[in-house]
């Protein structure tokens, strides 16, 4: 009995030393999720309103008054919108006036073109002026048709000229005259000259440029040769019509 109850023992101690052990458990108490979101939100208020009563009260402890601070913002704020528009209405009264000086510079301009051309044609008329007082006080007046006071001028485009004269009727006058002008340039390109009409002797005889006067007429007119070309000679023709013969002729060399 003794040695059974002995065995016994001895089997309990083998099975507790290599049989399975059971774990520890912990018991936690269960917290709902919304409980815990809720405890996070409220320590995050509680920081936040810890954190602005820190701020608010910093400008207290530092000295800065932040009423008048908005209050200086909100002067300068209105300085600043009332210099814009002065300085705009500065900008507008000096983009006007920079028009206004702009036109005034080339009415000024056209006016001194003007003042040129007028002078250059009151300088004309006295010229034409004194040779008709000339010829018709003196009874000098050739008889027949003869030009004076023949000018050629390079114009204001390129390869164009200008030419004035005075064409004037002697003797007994009992007609007008009625003809034409021709212009014969000559000109010389490289190692070749040429000899140009204007207007060409096709056109000469079609309406239009007719001269038709007594005692005399101021004649101006322009012709253009060819790029490059120079000029030599000019002749002018005045033709009478319906013939188209020669009546009176003069050329100028340049």
């Amino acid at each position: 009995m003794l040695s059974t109850l002995k065995f016994r023992g001895l089997r309990r101690k083998i099975r507790a030393k290599i049989g399975m052990r059971s774990q520890k458990v912990a018991i936690r108490q269960h917290v709902p999720w919304y409980m815990k979101f809720g405890g996070i939100g409220l320590m995050m208020g509680v920081a936040a309103a810890a954190a602005w009563w820190f701020i608010d009260n910093s400008y207290r402890i530092t000295g800065f008054n932040r009423d008048e601070a908005k209050q200086q913002i909100a002067v300068l704020t209105a300085e600043k919108l009332k210099l814009q528009e002065n300085f705009d209405t500065i900008k507008t009264q000096l983009n006007e006036h920079e028009s206004q000086l702009k036109v005034e510079k080339a009415s000024q301009a056209e006016l001194a073109k003007n003042m040129t051309q007028l002078q250059d044609e009151n300088s004309n008329l006295k010229e034409d002026l004194g040779f008709l007082r000339n010829i018709m006080s003196s009874g000098k007046a050739t008889e027949g048709l003869a030009i004076s006071n023949l000018k050629v001028e390079p114009d204001a485009l390129p390869n164009e000229f200008r030419y004035r004269m005075l064409v004037t009727q002697g003797g007994q006058r009992k007609l007008d005259f009625k003809g034409k002008v021709q212009v014969i340039a000559r000109i010389q390109q490289g190692t070749q000259q040429t000899a140009l009409s204007f207007p060409s002797d096709p056109d000469l005889r079609a309406a239009g440029g007719e001269l038709d006067f007594r005692y005399y007429q101021k004649i101006d007119g322009r012709f253009k040769i060819p790029e490059g070309a120079q000029l030599k000679n000019v002749q002018i023709r005045v033709l009478g019509l319906p013939s188209f013969d020669v009546k009176s002729q003069r050329s100028i060399n340049l």
